[in-house]
């Protein structure tokens, strides 16, 4: 699910989970005061591996034998 920013003018920023289908909130959901919702820069992508190079995943010989 994706993530939006919320400015409330009394609560300030926040975040908020929702469909990318559902409708922007138009309230706030602690003080019901009326939030824009604000463009924001991701997250990005997030690499959850050893490397990206060949090079980087193996195991250098002499370091394991010492």
């Amino acid at each position: 699910m994706p993530t939006y920013v919320y400015k409330c003018p009394k609560c300030g920023k926040f975040d908020f989970y929702q469909n990318i289908n559902d409708k922007p909130l138009v309230n706030c959901p602690k003080c019901d005061s009326e939030v824009k919702k604000l463009i924001s820069g991701g997250a990005g992508v997030i690499y959850k591996t050893d490397g990206f190079y060949i090079t980087d995943s193996k195991k250098n010989k002499d370091t394991a034998a010492s």
